[in-house]
This record gives structure tokens, sequence and C-alpha cells, in this order.
């Protein structure tokens, strides 16, 4: 994406919804005479505006958004305490060493933490609206360039509005710039109408001849919103809706647009920009790798090289300081068959800084999954890119469509066995039996190839099983946790109009 500083991207679209000062941010540019009517008239302004949308998805611990002065966790790449745990840690694969708030389902509607940043995603939607509107109205460029732009901005609400629905079911968002400046809360819609504005925001997005097909060939556009996204956003919506037809053939769409898996899993997640991503979250250089730091113990020697590639470099006398927050359970790491390749990111044992080996009898609560590490850093290390969506989920994604409607067809099977002979794992005869079997087996599947990529929680669901594997590891946790609490603070704002979601 292009690069701009966090500052100017919070002004540009805090400017068109009048929300309040940047002036604690802003750092080169004076944003003070600009206004909607003056600013909106060149493709710099909506390049601009535009990509101030994208702030949810990335920045620095702890900046605040420039929006409310509240601060702002991105949904990616920084700290855990974002979309990317409570998608995880809640799940059969990942556990938190010291915060069972989500792994043991005691979350409320007053619980901080992701429940309340991924909610203020809410803001951006609207923000979105507002920016739409403006550049809809404006006779600034051209029309093919204003309608990228606008193509843009939709396939991002629409995302936006798709990590709310599966966090919290349908909410109240803002699509009528009329109401923007309204305080007035609207009940929720239902799940209908609500899935309804996505699919509407991606179908316009698609139907748009000046929105690029894929960005892979323009690294300095990558991690821009493109027709390629929004079919992946589409895709991720028909999966959790169950409609598998739509999921079949937009999954196919996808299969047909020149993405290729690389021959090495481990080299999927060592580049921003590679054939097999459709799309990943460009890095934050103003941001240290605080993956590093929540999956690595306070102990670990760097040096470390018995795992694939990957490996903590640094002089072999020297340790890292990590927080050690969360790791792989046990008895998952315990369901990859031993040739498999993507072990190759996972640890299961590691020397700490007395020359001890650590090993799951000896000190280590769970494995410790270093798919996103960085090898060359100092102390955290340079943050690196997360992928959101790549071909191997979408072949996964087909396989399961297919099953659903026709069985484990030849289409099904082919689809999986792409994913599973880059790992090099044999499909067993039984997983191919019956319908039921192959789903069992894709779940199992999805879990060995996806791990860490914030899609665990939604799978399961999916499944039907996310409570009973919660139930099977001790956790207290009821049917109606399937969906995350509305914040108390939102019930407390809309006097009552807002409902909370069933069971909280």
């Amino acid at each position: 994406m292009k690069k701009m500083m966090i500052g100017a991207m919070i002004c540009a679209t805090a400017m068109t919804t009048s929300l309040t000062s940047c002036e604690d941010t802003l750092e080169t540019k004076n944003f003070t005479d600009m206004s909607p009517s003056n600013f909106f008239n060149t493709e710099g302004d909506f390049d601009a505006a535009v990509t101030g949308l994208y702030l949810p998805l990335t920045t620095n611990w702890g900046y605040s958004d420039g929006g409310t002065g509240g601060w702002y966790n991105s949904l990616f790449n920084a700290d855990i305490n974002a979309y990317f745990a409570a998608g995880m840690v809640t799940t059969d694969i990942m556990r938190h060493y010291s915060s069972y708030v989500y792994d043991e389902f005691n979350v409320g509607p007053s619980t901080n933490g992701a429940i309340n940043t991924t909610y203020n995603v809410l803001r951006f939607v609207a923000r979105a609206t507002d920016v739409i509107n403006q550049i809809e109205k404006s006779s600034g460029s051209t029309e093919a360039v204003r309608t990228r732009y606008i193509a843009e901005a939709k396939t991002l609400r629409a995302f936006y509005m798709y990590t709310l629905l599966d966090f919290f079911g349908p909410l109240n968002v803002k699509l009528d710039p009329a109401t923007l400046m309204d305080n007035t809360i609207d009940p929720r819609p239902t799940k209908d109408v609500y899935v309804g504005y996505i699919e509407k925001d991606l179908d316009d997005a698609l139907a748009t001849a000046s929105f690029p097909e894929k960005y892979n060939s323009n690294p300095d556009e990558w991690g821009r919103m493109s027709k390629a996204i929004a079919y992946g956003v589409k895709l991720r919506l028909y999966m959790h809706e169950k409609n598998w037809q739509q999921a079949k053939a937009t999954a196919q769409t996808l299969m047909g647009m020149g993405y290729q898996l690389l021959g090495n899993y481990e080299d999927v997640f060592k580049s921003a920009v590679n054939d097999e991503l459709i799309w990943s979250i460009p890095s934050n250089t103003a941001s240290d790798n605080y993956y590093v730091t929540e999956v690595l113990p306070n102990d670990f020697k760097r040096g470390y090289t018995s795992k694939g590639t990957s490996y903590i470099r640094g002089t072999e006398d020297s340790y890292f300081s990590g927080w050690k927050v969360y790791c792989m359970r046990w008895d998952f790491y315990d369901t990859f068959e031993e040739n498999d390749t993507r072990k190759q990111v996972i640890l299961c044992e590691y020397d700490n800084s007395n020359g001890q080996r650590i090993t799951r009898d000896n000190g280590m609560v769970g494995a410790i999954p270093i798919k996103y590490m960085d090898t060359q850093f100092a102390n955290w290390g340079t943050q690196t890119a997360q992928p959101v969506l790549r071909l191997a989920e979408v072949l996964l994604s087909y396989a399961e469509a297919e099953n659903e409607l026709n069985g484990p067809s030849a289409e099904a099977v082919n689809a999986l066995r792409q994913v599973t002979n880059r790992a090099g794992v044999q499909i067993p005869t039984s997983a191919t039996a019956s319908k039921e079997a192959f789903r069992d087996y894709l779940l199992l599947e999805r879990g060995h190839e996806l791990f860490g990529e914030g899609v665990r929680r939604q799978d399961l669901i999916r499944h039907g099983v996310y409570i009973k594997l919660a139930r099977e590891r001790g956790n207290n946790a009821q049917d109606y946790q399937v969906l995350f609490p509305i914040p108390q603070f939102a019930i407390t704002e809309s006097n009552g109009i807002l409902e909370q979601n069933p069971g909280y």
C-alpha cells in the first residue's frame, strides 16, 4: 500500500466526519483549512481519504484512532488483544498462558480488549460511508478514478461489516450518508438485511470497470482492495452463511485468477507479496513485531535452528525477553502427522538462557507457532505482513462447499489434495468414505493449514462443534457464546434501543 503517515491517514478521514482534533498525531501536514467542499477535488484527496479507512487493519499498539481519542489496537498485526486473538485463543488450537478471559469463555459485556477493539470498527463503517458519499458528489479527477476509489471503499466497508457479523451478529451500521450527523441510534437489522448490505457493497465493487483485478504485480499498491479481495470477502460470507452453491462458485472464480500454491509452506509467510497470497496486511514499520513477543517465553535463547529454516537470529549467549502470552495446545499439535512439513513452523522444544533444553515434559505448556517469526530482529523485531486470505484457504473452502453439495467427489478431493500434497500428507481412505467423514477431515485439515490466521473460531462454529470442543476442554461454555456480547457502553449509550445478544 502507498506509504502514508498515520496522522495524515487519520485526519483525512476524521475531517470528513466532523470528529475530534488530530493535533496530537499530526506530524507534517496541516489540515486546518480542509473541509469536504475543498478537499475531495483530486485523486490525491481521494487516495488520502480512502487510505485512512485502512487504519483498523494495522497500526502500532497504543495509537489513538483520532476520532474519539480512544486507544486503538489493530485487527491484524499488532497486539494480541484484537481480532486475531479472539479468533484464535478460544479454540481447540490456541490457548492463553496468563489471561483466561477468552480461553475459558468468561467474556461479558463489560470485558475490554478485543471486544471493544473489534466493535469500534463500527465507526469505520460510518467513515467509509462518508468517504463514498463525498467522492460520489465530487467532480474532481475522472469518473474512472472516482469509481475505482468508491469500489475500494465499498470492499473495505464490506469486510468490516463481515468482521462485525462474525463477532456480534448484525449491527446497526451507518450506510445512509444523510444520517451520519444524526446521533439517533437505530435498532439492529435482521441478519438477512445485514447480509444483503455486505453483498450489495461487494457486487457494486465487482461491477466497477476501473476496479483492478488484483495488485500482485504492483508492490506499491499491494494491500489495497481489489476484485480478488472482494471475491475473497464474498467467499468468507458465503461460508459463514453456509450458502454452499455461492461459496463454490466464488471459490471457483478465485481459483481461476492465476494464484498458485508455493512449493514450501514456510515460504508463504516470509513475504508480503507472493503468488499464493490474495490479501495480506502490509507490515507497519512503525510497530515492532508483537507476534514475536506474544509467543516466545522470556528465557528463549537466540540462534535456535532446529525447525525448518525459521530461527531467531542473534548471539548464542543472548536470550529473548518475550511475554509468553499464547501457544498451540499439545492435543492439537499431536493431530499433525509426523512427516507434515507444516510442523517446521511449530517449536515443540527450545533452549533457554541457561542452556537448558525445555520440552513439553519439563516446562512447556504448549508448542510455539513461529509462523510469523521475523528472523532478522535485534529485540522485538520488525513487524511482518499478516496473511488474511490465500489460495490454500480458497481450495479448502471449495472442497468443503463441493462436499456439502455433492459429497466427497473427485472435485472436492482434488482441491484438498493440492493442499495436503504440499504438506507431504496422504488423505486417508477413511476420509472419503462419506460426506460426514470428509467434512470432519476437512475441519482438521483447515486447522493444520490455517492455524494462527484468525479463522479457526468461525470454522468450528460453522461445523457446529465450537461449544462442544470447549466443553471437552473443561470450559463452562454456553451455546449462546458463538457470538460475543455487545459492549456494555454501546448498550448504555443507546438507552435500550440496542438489544444485547441473547444470554449475556
